[in-house]
């Protein structure tokens, strides 16, 4: 009968395990540069050989829906670095915003001023996301 080996300290991790992640690895990247190397139509799309004119975007162009927020809210600044320069500020307000309020923790239900300020950001996000969206 087959009798189970013993580690008394148990098993070691390298090489043991870190070579076998090591071969799944490449196995892997075998299997992958294969098919991109000799199928490339695959993973290719025949949209992505249409060369790029930077003076002709379409339209219908959009970013990812987390983008989108941002992308109208430029669309409403009329100048870019304004309204780069405002999100950057208020992004920044909101990094340094654990710094900035040092006051003893109370809950947000107790803090009207904060709690505003949240609801209006969320609020404008979601709507500015939507309107994105749509438009």
């Amino acid at each position: 009968m087959y009798e189970k080996p013993k580690y008394p300290r148990g098993m070691r991790f390298f090489p043991t395990f870190v070579m076998e992640d090591v071969l799944v690895c490449f196995v892997f990247l075998i299997i992958f540069f294969a098919v991109v190397f000799f199928f490339p139509e695959w993973v290719v799309s025949g949209a992505s050989e249409v060369p790029a004119d930077s003076f002709n975007t379409p339209e219908h162009i959009k970013p990812e829906w987390y983008f989108l927020g941002s992308y109208q809210f430029l669309k409403l600044v009329p100048d870019e670095l304004g309204g780069i320069l405002i999100q950057a500020v208020a992004g920044m307000i909101v990094l340094f915003l654990p710094f900035i309020d040092r006051g003893d923790p109370k809950p947000i239900l107790r803090r009207p001023v904060f709690l505003l300020c949240v609801l209006f950001g969320v609020i404008s996000f979601i709507g500015l996301t939507l309107w994105g969206g749509l438009s």
